[in-house]
């Protein structure tokens, strides 16, 4: 397989704390025929200043006036538009990437059917790193046979990481580019879908990313609205692409739609002791019991149980499961 060049596509918003070592992550990858596209979404901070100081001519940096998170979509697709690269690659101002991604992630494209790469990822606590093992099977992580990946997707949930993602660009331009409805503050949910819609994914069993988390994330900020959002999104999904969805024979996912999106807003609803909200969204979820795994029915079953009995039983089985199921890597 000839060397095919990859586009680097990074949002940034006063990162000054990150940025350095975003860019420093992509300067030093061994696989070198990439372009990095910057764009900052009006950083009051020094972010510009420290982008600047870097002269590869590789780095591409667009500052544009602050807009916000509904202008993601509008700043991803301009960044595509821009790219020359065959494969595009999404990293945060205040996420990184290990030397070998590039090297290890773009002979995952050999295979034409593959429309999308992605693999392990380690959350980033200050200088603690821990890595989740994969929630779900081949099946799902492959997209094999197509459209196998909406079994999960449309039960509210994504289970595929941003910051491991990989997509080739012409299948990106043939969906339209990255999609975000104006009540998600994100693009990779609904352009996920849409991809699995197009071809297979490649998952990789290594750490191809690393996410900080930090409390500026718009993830740790804004949990409940991106899971209404799933929710929501699932529902236009499923008008938008009826015929596809029942040739795929997904007609048990489609009427049992959004039971993790319910799920995750019933463990929010307990850590805030909003029982009577926590019960509604448990009972949700238990309604779409039919296409989850035994894993989930038994979470289902764990916030029911905390809702009647006004405990947030979900907080005890999380601290234990990070306890035993995580990894950590390096300091």
């Amino acid at each position: 397989m000839k060397d095919l060049s990859v586009s680097i596509i990074t949002l940034t918003y006063n990162h000054d704390e990150f940025i350095a070592e975003c860019i420093e992550s992509v300067l030093n990858q061994t696989y070198g025929s990439w372009e990095m596209i910057i764009i900052d979404d009006g950083s009051s901070d020094s972010t510009s200043d420290i982008i600047r100081g870097y002269t590869d001519p590789r780095i591409n940096y667009i500052r544009k006036e602050h807009r916000g998170i509904a202008s993601l979509a509008e700043n991803y697709n301009h960044a595509l538009k821009m790219s020359r690269g065959d494969f595009i690659l999404i990293l945060e101002g205040d996420d990184y990437i290990p030397p070998k991604r590039l090297e290890i992630q773009q002979p995952a494209f050999v295979d034409p059917q593959v429309v999308l790469s992605h693999g392990k990822y380690a959350y980033v606590f200050d200088r603690k790193k821990i890595v989740y093992p994969a929630a779900f099977g081949q099946e799902i992580l492959g997209n094999r046979p197509i459209g196998s990946a909406l079994k999960v997707f449309l039960q509210g949930f994504n289970p595929i990481g941003t910051q491991s993602v990989m997509i080739r660009k012409s299948t990106l331009l043939e969906i339209g580019g990255f999609t975000q409805p104006a009540y998600l503050p994100l693009v990779d949910y609904p352009t996920w879908m849409k991809l699995a819609l197009k071809g297979t994914f490649e998952f990789i069993p290594e750490v191809l990313g690393f996410w900080r988390r930090h409390p500026n994330s718009i993830t740790i900020n804004q949990s409940d609205q991106i899971f209404v959002g799933f929710i929501r999104y699932c529902d236009e999904f499923v008008i938008t692409f009826k015929s596809d969805l029942t040739k795929l024979g997904l007609e048990d996912f489609v009427k049992n739609k959004g039971g993790i999106g319910y799920l995750s807003l019933s463990w929010a609803a307990l850590s805030n002791q909003d029982w009577s909200q926590a019960r509604e969204y448990a009972m949700r979820s238990w309604s779409c019991r039919e296409v989850m795994s035994a894993s989930y029915q038994f979470k289902t079953m764990l916030a029911l149980m905390g809702a009647y009995l006004h405990r947030d039983l979900p907080a005890a089985f999380k601290s234990a499961r990070k306890g035993f199921y995580t990894r950590s890597i390096g300091c």
